[in-house]
């Protein structure tokens, strides 16, 4: 009988041990923190990641419609009916950005951001929507030094901005 005691004390040890290193999201400062790989997504241009058949499958495009580089790092899509979706990457530079970053400043929005703001994840990134009337802005830290916004103006503009933060994600290479 005290054997069994004894086994179920270890057993029990690291179980609660194991629980007690999880560190709440709000309070996690890296990318390693995720459990993801960390993405660059600087390595393709956003428009090379999302292929218009995808963009017309997401509601983007309209059937024989393209994606618009609008610079290195920025693609806009539009339907031009009812939606746009402009998605970028950005690039933290410690030196000149006093927001933190894209870990840190993603979730201190999403956690601190006030009304609006909500904490979601995409793909097991770490990210956050802020809600406006007809639209929806989601920033996704993809790694210490990257992020992916994405803006949309549309009907259920956050399903579609995540659901679009979600196809960039998965097509990345690095995944």
């Amino acid at each position: 009988m005290r054997a069994w005691r004894g086994v179920a004390v270890a057993v029990t040890a690291v179980l609660v041990g194991g629980c007690g290193g999880e560190i709440e999201p709000a309070d996690r400062d890296s990318i390693d923190q995720f459990d993801v790989p960390a993405l660059d997504p600087t390595a393709q241009h956003p428009c090379d990641l999302l292929p218009d058949a995808t963009a017309v499958d997401l509601g983007l495009l309209e059937e024989g419609g393209s994606g618009s580089r609008q610079s290195d790092a920025n693609c806009f899509f539009t339907n031009a009916v009812d939606s746009s979706v402009d998605v970028w990457v950005e690039t933290y530079d410690p030196d000149t950005e006093e927001d933190g970053a894209p870990v840190v400043r993603t979730l201190a929005a999403a956690f601190e951001g006030g009304a609006g703001h909500e904490y979601v994840t995409v793909e097991g990134y770490p990210g956050h929507t802020e809600t406006f009337p007809d639209s929806c802005n989601l920033d996704v830290a993809l790694s210490d030094e990257h992020s992916l916004f994405v803006q949309v103006s549309a009907d259920d503009a956050c399903q579609t901005a995540v659901l679009t933060a979600r196809a960039l994600i998965t097509a990345s290479p690095e995944r």
